[in-house]
């Protein structure tokens, strides 16, 4: 999205350089949206499924009446 904002932008003024300028300015920032790990994100974690073989306890995944895992 950016990158083609910048594309046209560059594209009428005919200047390359503020092209890429835009380009990575877009990138940096939704890089800076993205990565962060926001804390409200971790007020209720998921609880994942325990990997088969690691625990004592695990009993696997029943598919179809059998045991996987």
């Amino acid at each position: 999205m950016y990158q083609g904002i910048s594309f046209v932008v560059g594209y009428i003024k005919q200047d390359i350089k503020l092209a890429l300028y835009l380009g990575l300015g877009g990138t940096a920032l939704i890089f800076a949206i993205i990565v962060p790990p926001w804390p409200f994100l971790n007020r209720r974690p998921l609880k994942w499924l325990p990997v088969a073989g690691k625990e004592d306890f695990s009993q696997g995944i029943v598919v179809d009446g059998k045991i996987v895992g």
